[in-house]
């Protein structure tokens, strides 16, 4: 398999972990939280070895018995679908990997990549490739029979530090450490390019920008808060709020509002982190209400259907706030983003 980058340092967005333990506080019963929240077909079971070096990888997973932690990642899922029509035949192909959403949140996803199917073979997968990464093997397999040569993979997640990137990078044999367990190697005669997230692409300031202009009326008595899922790794989530910064500098000047906030959740951090995450955010949106001014809350999601957006709902429970609702993938620059992407990595060596 030939695999190149983009750039020297692919790496994924935003992963939800098996257990995000700060949901607890918000009054789940469960001992162990799971991925059923964002993903909901059954399957996966380990052997205590496997789960001993999930331990070893990932902090939260420690405090869990073998019986819980399968009873969990016996309702996680990896899915994929072709979504070209059969006529549909072209030398470069597109992979659109998600971290999966459940079923309404999965169908944005796969429409976000709607219009690409009707002109090159396209496929996505879908899921953490945790344990496994045969849904990915089967799409570029898909991609492959309709005539790629070139498969263009695109990581489509909000952050550019996280465990998850990692993990389809050691996938496609761009890293030699796995996030999670050691997966199969992603096989393939094509020409395999894996591509940047659109965390730092102007587009995405751009689709941000707009949803404030449909939530705003008065943007000099405003606030906005930009609210991601962020990485729990301190180090890595430093540089995520360096990507939210350069998004609020954007929508400052695209909407007129002054004052733009960001943060992120840490979503899979120990509960005390992500709870004074979430605690930051809060006087931020009570101390701006309390000033007489409106409050936009924009969940920087791929999909506005996702269990990122419903914890930040919960999160922020009675606080007087409008969010914008909808994610990257389901704004018309999303189709932009992709065409770009592709065409910047099947440009020739040399042209401009």
């Amino acid at each position: 398999m030939r695999v190149r980058t983009l750039c020297t340092d692919i790496v994924t967005v935003s992963l939800a972990l098996l257990f995000c333990a700060s949901a607890n506080a918000a009054g789940e019963d469960a001992a162990v939280v799971d991925h059923s929240r964002h993903q909901d077909r059954a399957g996966h079971q380990m052997t205590h070895e496997q789960i001993e070096i999930l331990k070893s990888k990932i902090e939260i997973y420690r405090p869990y018995t073998d019986e819980q932690i399968n009873a969990a990642m016996s309702r996680m899922y990896e899915a994929q679908e072709y979504l070209s029509p059969p006529g549909v035949r072209n030398e470069v192909g597109i992979l659109g990997l998600g971290h999966g959403y459940k079923a309404e949140g999965d169908a944005l996803f796969k429409r976000g990549y709607a219009g690409v199917a009707a002109v090159y073979p396209t496929a996505v997968g879908l899921g953490m490739t945790m344990m496994d990464s045969a849904h990915i093997q089967a799409a570029v397999d898909q991609l492959e029979a309709a005539g790629a040569k070139t498969i263009v993979v695109l990581p489509t997640e909000v952050g550019d530090n996280t465990s998850l990137i990692r993990q389809w990078n050691y996938a496609f044999g761009l890293s030699d450490r796995s996030s999670y367990l050691d997966v199969p190697r992603i096989r393939s005669d094509a020409r395999i390019l894996v591509a940047r997230t659109p965390t730092t692409s102007p587009l995405v300031t751009q689709i941000l920008a707009d949803y404030v202009r449909g939530a705003s009326s008065n943007p000099a008595g405003e606030v906005v808060v930009l609210i991601a899922h962020g990485p729990e790794d301190a180090a890595d989530n430093e540089k995520e709020l360096r990507n939210l910064a350069v998004h609020a500098a954007g929508i400052r000047a695209a909407t007129g509002v002054p004052d733009v906030m960001y943060g992120t959740l840490q979503d899979d951090a120990p509960p005390e982190i992500r709870q004074k995450n979430v605690d930051r955010m809060r006087g931020w949106i009570a101390g701006a209400t309390a000033s007489g001014r409106k409050v936009i809350v924009v969940p920087v999601v791929i999909v506005g259907r996702s269990g990122v957006s419903a914890r930040i709902a919960k999160d922020l429970a009675d606080l007087d706030y409008v969010s914008t609702g909808k994610g990257i993938a389901e704004h018309t620059l999303f189709d932009q983003w992709i065409r770009e992407t592709v065409a910047a990595a099947t440009k020739p060596a040399g042209t401009g």
